[in-house]
C-alpha cells in the first residue's frame, strides 16, 4: 500500500511537471511582453483559486504576521515568473530553459541552510555537473547570453520558493500558500510595472492571447501550483526540484513540436543538454547508494 501511494505521487509530480513544460510554450504564444504577461497570468489565477477555494469552504484568514511572510515569498514568486518569461522574450524557450535548468545547484545550497537539513555532497556535485552542461550550451549560443542569464535568475528565484515552500506546507494549507504567494507576486508585478512607467498601459488580452492566458493561468498555474505545494508533504523539496529539471526537457520537446525550426539549436546545445539529462536520470540511484540520512 505504502510502495503505491509513493507511485502515484511520483506520477502526480510528473503530471505537474508536465503542465510547466508547456508553460513556455504558451509564454511564446502569448504577444505580450514578460510584465503584462506576468500581471494577467497572476489575476486571473488569484481569481480562479479564490472562487475554488470559496466553493470548498476554505478559511482565507491569517494574521498580519503570516501575511507578511507568505506576501515576501510571493513576491520571490514575482520575480520568478519575471525572469523566466523575459528569458524567453529576449532569446527562446530552449535557451531560457537551459539556463533554468541550473536550479538544482541552487536547491541543493539552499535546503540545508533553509531547512536545516544534512548537506549532501553529492548534491553539491550534480549541480556542478549540470553548471557543465550549461557551460557547453553558452559557449555554442553565446548571441542568447542574456537569455541564459535571466533563465538562471529564474532559476535561484524557483530554488528559494520551491525549498522554503517545504517549510511552510508544515505550517499553511497549500491553497492559503499558494493564494497569499501569488497574491504578494501580483503586487510585485504592479511595482515593477509602476517603475517601467508602463503601469497605466498595460495590454488587454483579446482573442488568442486571452484563450491562452487562461490556460496558463488555471491548469498550469492555479492547479499546478497548489498540487506542487501540497505535493511537498510527501516528497522531499531537493527531490521535486531535482525532478523538475524534467520541465526544460518537456519544454523543448514541446516547443520544437510547436514551433519548428526557431527552436532547432547547434549540436553543442544538444551537448550540453545530454550532460544535462544525464544528471537528472542518474541522480536518484546515486543519491540511493551515497546518501545517509
Amino acid at each position: 500500500m505504502g510502495s503505491k501511494l509513493k507511485i502515484n505521487n511520483y506520477l502526480l509530480l510528473h503530471f505537474i511537471i508536465l503542465l510547466w513544460g508547456f508553460t513556455p510554450v504558451l509564454g511564446k504564444l502569448i504577444s505580450f511582453q514578460a510584465l503584462d504577461l506576468v500581471f494577467w497570468r497572476l489575476l486571473f489565477s488569484l481569481i480562479s483559486l479564490y472562487a475554488y477555494l470559496k466553493y470548498k469552504g476554505a478559511s482565507l484568514k491569517i494574521t498580519l504576521r503570516d501575511f507578511g511572510i507568505l506576501g515576501f515569498w510571493g513576491m520571490v514568486v514575482g520575480l520568478h515568473w519575471y525572469c523566466f518569461y523575459h528569458a524567453i522574450k529576449v532569446s527562446n524557450v530552449s535557451i531560457a530553459l537551459a539556463g533554468f535548468s541550473i536550479i538544482t545547484l541552487f536547491a541543493s545550497i539552499l535546503q540545508p541552510i533553509l531547512l536545516k537539513k544534512k548537506f549532501f555532497w553529492g548534491d553539491a556535485l550534480y549541480g556542478l555537473i549540470i553548471v557543465a552542461g550549461l557551460l557547453v550550451i553558452l559557449q555554442f549560443e553565446s548571441f542568447y547570453a542574456i537569455g541564459i542569464f535571466y533563465g538562471i535568475l529564474a532559476a535561484l528565484t524557483a530554488a528559494l520558493f520551491g525549498i522554503y515552500n517545504g517549510k511552510l506546507i508544515q505550517k499553511y494549507d497549500a491553497g492559503k500558500i499558494t493564494f497569499y504567494e501569488f497574491f504578494g507576486a501580483l503586487l510585485t508585478i504592479v511595482f515593477l510595472q509602476g517603475l517601467s512607467g508602463k503601469l497605466s498601459s498595460i495590454a488587454i488580452p483579446m482573442g488568442g492571447d486571452l484563450i491562452y492566458l487562461l490556460i496558463l493561468s488555471i491548469a498550469c498555474t492555479t492547479l499546478a501550483f497548489t498540487l506542487s505545494v501540497e505535493i511537498l508533504k510527501k516528497i522531499d523539496p531537493l527531490t521535486v526540484i531535482i525532478t523538475n529539471n524534467l520541465e526544460p526537457i518537456y519544454g523543448v520537446v514541446f516547443s520544437i513540436l510547436i514551433f519548428g525550426k526557431s527552436e532547432l539549436m547547434s549540436k553543442g546545445f544538444y551537448l550540453g543538454a545530454s550532460v544535462l539529462l544525464f544528471a537528472v536520470f542518474s541522480y536518484p540511484f546515486f543519491k540511493r547508494r551515497f546518501a545517509k540520512d
